[in-house]
């Protein structure tokens, strides 16, 4: 990440292609009959709509297949949840419609909070809510995020600091969580696994988490982030 940081933010990112998508499936196909693809926000990216037509490139090739696209209307550690559980119910072997339902239902209650160092590299992607471009200017610190299954990334405050930040973060996820309910915890770091680990023993020491991780945000999302902590969660 150091390396990434260092080019100044000069980097940028794409969508894969249909072809790309198609040749994942049709690799897959030869295993199994059905597959469940579960894809970033279609309001964050044209993934959706190549997977899509990635799809249908295969329906010709192979039409007993059975694919499903679905829309996860959020991105980072939330999607990674969908995911997570979608392939848990897989592994239970669940149908197909099962599985895509499980997907369904977990997408509006998963949720992600980010704090930002600051906006260039949202600004810069053209996904940065209109009111946290002025926090940057100002040097007001936004706090953004994806909690109303909109799709869409979120302005949800500001704060002076750091430490004033991850508070924030806390005091925002609060608001999201069901009381006694345990919550399932994603904590992401760009620049250095400190701050992830100082953001999630202020949460677990707040909030009683029943599966909690601790990972580096991708390239992909640091090209569109720059330096942040972030916090994802959702409660069964």
């Amino acid at each position: 990440m150091a390396v990434f940081y260092a080019a100044n933010g000069s980097t940028s990112t794409t969508a894969a292609s249909p072809g790309d998508f198609a040749s994942v499936f049709e690799e897959l196909s030869k295993s199994y009959d059905s597959i469940v693809c579960i894809v970033v926000s279609k309001a964050l990216s044209a993934t959706f709509t190549a997977a899509t037509q990635g799809k249908e490139l295969i329906r010709e090739k192979n039409p007993g297949v059975s694919i499903e696209i679905v829309d996860s209307r959020t991105s980072s550690g939330a999607l990674g949840f969908v995911v997570i559980e979608t392939a848990r119910a897989a592994r239970a072997g669940k149908s197909i419609e099962e599985v895509v339902q499980v997907a369904n239902d977990m997408i509006p209650r998963v949720k992600f909070v980010t704090a930002m160092d600051t906006l260039k590299y949202l600004i810069k992607s053209g996904r940065a809510p209109k009111m946290a471009v002025l926090g940057d200017v100002l040097g007001v610190k936004p706090i953004i995020g994806m909690v109303s299954n909109t799709g869409l990334v979120e302005n949800l405050g500001r704060a002076r600091g750091k430490q004033k930040a991850l508070a924030k973060i806390a005091e925002l996820a609060r608001e999201h969580i069901e009381p006694g309910k345990p919550v399932h915890a994603m904590f992401h770091y760009t620049d250095g696994v400190a701050a992830g680990e100082t953001l999630r023993d202020m949460i677990t020491s707040q909030i009683d988490c029943e599966e909690v991780y601790l990972t580096p945000y991708t390239p992909v999302m640091a090209s569109a982030t720059g330096p942040v902590v972030a916090f994802a969660f959702y409660t069964k």
